[in-house]
């Protein structure tokens, strides 16, 4: 199985269909703070840098070809209000499947494919799995785009995070993927909660030029010390900014 393979949308074979909001499953969805519907739909704000809202949970319910938002409207009435409160619950239990990639040394795991899959960091109880998967108590959690999520250690090293924020960006970056983006920040998680939005300061491109492939950084920051290296984890803890919602 690839790294990305099933991270594309809904099937086109689906049918569009009439929901009933008080029955059919709510789930959150990670959508960026500039997306045009942020102000008509009930929305938890998750991420501001300052002010500024970069990113919020609003809530879904899945019609076929499409999804229905949940708007504040909607939960004037009981019925609705009942269903959507049961949102944790759904997400908690929505399928999921860790893959395990052998070209990174079994130290990097996907969870992708799904409609919310990006939203299981949600889910203490797949944090905490994750957390048993790769024998840590800390995760780095890339969910750059709908349907993708790509886990690691936040102790692991140089070469394994330069290969891990090497991929964040391609999926991120790659409009061929297909998937509404989320965001180029990482987070980071411990078992229970996402404690921290990063963004990086830093983005990653390959080159190949001589029959060479080279990684290549664009910052504007000081990164390498006098060894070649960055620590990643001194520019996680600069640069983090608080989630806003924990369970």
């Amino acid at each position: 199985m690839g790294l990305f393979k099933k991270l594309f949308g809904k099937s086109k074979q689906e049918i569009e269909i009439a929901i009933d909001k008080n029955k059919v499953p709510v789930y959150p969805m990670l959508k960026a703070g500039n997306w045009q519907a942020i102000n008509q739909v009930a929305a938890i704000p998750f991420v501001k840098d300052r002010e500024h809202l970069e990113l919020a949970v609003i809530f879904a319910q899945d019609a076929g070809t499409r999804f229905e938002y949940i708007t504040p409207s909607d939960l004037q009435h009981p019925e609705v209000k009942a269903n959507y409160e049961n949102w944790q619950q759904h997400i908690d239990a929505y399928p999921y499947e860790f893959e395990v990639s052998e070209r990174l040394d079994n130290r990097v795991i996907f969870a992708s494919g799904e409609d919310h899959s990006s939203e299981k960091i949600l889910s203490p109880a797949f944090l905490h799995h994750a957390c048993e998967v790769l024998h840590t108590d800390r995760l780095i959690i890339s969910a750059p785009r709908r349907r993708c999520l790509m886990i690691t250690s936040y102790h692991e090293n140089f070469p394994m995070l330069e290969n891990f924020f090497h991929l964040h960006f391609i999926a991120f970056r790659e409009e061929e993927y297909g998937n509404e983006p989320i965001t180029e920040m990482i987070f980071t998680a411990n078992n229970k909660n996402v404690e921290y939005a990063v963004p990086l300061g830093f983005r990653i491109n390959l080159y190949e030029k001589d029959g060479q492939r080279k990684l290549v950084y664009a910052t504007m920051d000081e990164l390498f010390d006098e060894n070649g290296q960055i620590n990643f984890q001194k520019i996680i803890e600069r640069n983090k900014i608080p989630v806003l919602f924990k369970r």
